[in-house]
């Protein structure tokens, strides 16, 4: 796996809407906050223009997809940053170049939706990936210390470099719902997006690796499905390790909201043998955590400690 370089003062980020449209009073905010920061920006068309497709897309598929391909291959952009998930990454896979992208590795962050980018760079690219905040929904109107720092840190993970993943204080600790440790390379992403994929050309290979899962606004029964999708089409059979994020607003008050989502967990994974660990701010609620998808991971569980590894 290719870890891309790390950004510098005065590098130019790439802003991108591979998905949902962004208003332009975000889309400026954004910009203003990055080069604020001391970047430059330069954005892909469906942004610059702010197209918008039946008012939930940023454009059309093929639209969309160049713009991906026109900032991976632009040598002046060293990061692309994602305007916000929502639907329709799924549209653009066949239209990416992925040679281009594999022959040019860059930053490149985004969750939720996004999570169908980080699988096909991961998978088909080699290329490590940042699940992170994005500029319509983490970093307008405030882009809080924690989310910030814990971006630039996996960004900036050096060769050789342990990073050691730590929640911001207002949120509960990492817990094991299961004991034990393991390594392997993390992948996965938002829980219905993984689902989305089964039986494509661009479902997840678990094999061995450590399975990240979050999700928003699913009921308990619907999160019962997924999970019961991914172990009855084998994904969970080679795992090396589960990650669990908040599952943020994510409940049971339609049919019994005594049975809590803490509780479903603890049940739903009882008799796995691999080691589970949960409450990883990484997901749809703020502040959020980045995680590096494609690196190597190690779920530490006796001292319930979850590090990432960027290889010499």
């Amino acid at each position: 796996m290719v870890f891309p370089e790390m950004l510098k003062p005065g590098d130019t980020i790439g802003l991108a809407a591979p998905a949902f449209p962004v208003s332009r009073e975000k889309r400026d905010a954004g910009a203003s906050l990055l080069e604020s920061m001391g970047y430059k920006v330069a954005m892909g068309d469906c942004l610059k223009n702010l197209y918008n497709f039946h008012e939930y897309l940023a454009g059309g598929a093929k639209e969309r997809a160049e713009d991906l391909n026109r900032l991976f291959g632009d040598p002046e952009v060293k990061a692309i940053f994602c305007a916000r998930g929502g639907y329709g990454s799924a549209h653009i896979l066949k239209y990416l170049d992925y040679e281009t992208i594999r022959a040019n590795p860059k930053i490149f962050v985004g969750y939720s939706d996004i999570t169908n980018l980080h699988v096909v760079f991961n998978q088909i690219c080699g290329l490590v990936t940042f699940h992170g905040p994005m500029l319509a929904t983490e970093m307008v109107p405030e882009f809080d210390a924690y989310s910030r720092e814990s971006l630039f840190a996996a960004m900036g993970m050096k060769p050789g470099e342990k990073l050691e993943f730590h929640n911001p204080d207002s949120k509960p600790g990492i817990r094991m719902l299961r004991p034990g440790s393991a390594v392997g390379q993390l992948t996965g992403g938002n829980l219905s997006l993984v689902i989305g994929g089964l039986g494509t050309f661009y479902q997840l290979d678990t094999r061995g690796k450590i399975l990240f899962l979050e999700d928003v606004e699913e009921s308990i029964p619907r999160l019962d499905m997924y999970f019961t999708h991914l172990e009855n089409a084998g994904l969970m059979d080679g795992v090396a390790g589960i990650v669990l994020g908040e599952f943020y607003k994510c409940s049971n008050e339609r049919y019994d909201a005594s049975y809590d989502l803490e509780t479903f967990l603890h049940d739903r994974f009882a008799g796995y043998k691999v080691p589970v660990m949960y409450h990883v701010a990484s997901d749809h609620s703020n502040p959020m955590g980045t995680l590096p998808m494609g690196a190597i991971c190690r779920i530490d569980g006796e001292r319930e400690r979850l590090e990432f590894y960027r290889e010499a």
